[in-house]
């Protein structure tokens, strides 16, 4: 599915701080500060960073991952380095692995190694979340503002993956609809389809939370309808115009694919049908 979710999980993050470390670290009755760092002169952004303490006495470094990454070990330390020099104080890293290919060797939770005997040596460990081996069932009933997150933990056994997340699916519309404000309600549920989108195809996500009228109100919801709709347009003009000019060359697909005005796009399935050419095709306004 062609969506952002690295921006959905850094809000969800930033919005349930002490949820995060309860789910991925350990609960705390310090003051938890998310921090506003800059890395960007050596590293990337860190996806959250977390101060606990006043005054600081501990840093939470957490990064997402969704895909196999063989240096993301390597992009880890300097982080943690990083957060050390800035701030004096622990940096513990947690790395969340949000499905099964984000699973690499390299990322094994340490980073170990010795140029030569004696002169010195990297010791460094991280800790690693499955995030998919976590039960739905207990992301679903952890802290509201992270329960989207049980669109990536372990499904109902002996569940097909749709049937089991669209089981998810309405748990987490029913506990929104109980316990939060309608506008908050569909936001975590945009959150929460989103990121289904890292398990299934659009088409399967859409399905999954067809159901769920809350996200009628949801603008990101609605785009992602267009969107879908466009597409099987789009997929019908090609069928239907392969009857007369014939198969389409890339460089009419890159066209196809360019134009987002729904009803010319229904004008032009028509137009396919008794077409001579695919210009033809595309002139049609």
């Amino acid at each position: 599915m062609a969506m952002t979710f690295d921006a959905t999980l850094k809000d969800l993050a930033r919005e349930c701080p002490l949820g995060i470390l309860a789910e991925f670290d350990e609960p705390t009755s310090s003051p938890v500060t998310p921090l506003n760092v800059d890395l960007s002169a050596v590293s990337k952004a860190a996806d959250l960073v977390l101060g606990i303490g006043e005054p600081l006495v501990e840093i939470v470094h957490v990064e997402f991952q969704s895909s196999a990454a063989a240096w993301k070990h390597a992009d880890l330390v300097l982080d943690n380095a990083l957060l050390f020099s800035q701030h004096h104080v622990p940096v513990h890293t947690i790395l969340v692995l949000l499905r099964p290919q984000a699973v690499h060797p390299n990322a094994d939770g340490t980073v170990q190694y010795s140029p030569r005997p004696g002169r010195g040596k990297m010791d460094f460990g991280y800790q690693v979340v499955r995030l998919w081996e976590r039960p739905a069932e207990q992301l679903l009933a952890g802290e509201l503002g992270l329960a989207p997150l049980a669109m990536l933990g372990q499904l109902a056994e002996g569940a097909t993956v749709e049937d089991g997340l669209t089981a998810v699916a309405q748990r987490l519309a029913e506990r929104l609809t109980a316990e939060a404000e309608p506008a908050r309600a569909t936001k975590l549920l945009t959150s929460a389809l989103l990121l289904t989108g890292l398990r299934v195809d659009r088409d399967a996500a859409l399905n999954i939370f067809g159901g769920v009228q809350m996200l009628e109100e949801s603008d990101t919801y609605l785009m992602i309808l267009e969107q879908g709709e466009q597409r099987a347009r789009r997929g019908d003009i090609l069928v239907v115009g392969e009857e007369r000019p014939g198969t389409a060359n890339e460089s009419v697909r890159s066209k196809l694919d360019n134009i987002k005005d729904h009803e010319r796009l229904l004008r032009m399935v028509r137009k396919a049908a008794t077409a001579a050419t695919w210009q033809q095709i595309l002139d049609t306004p």
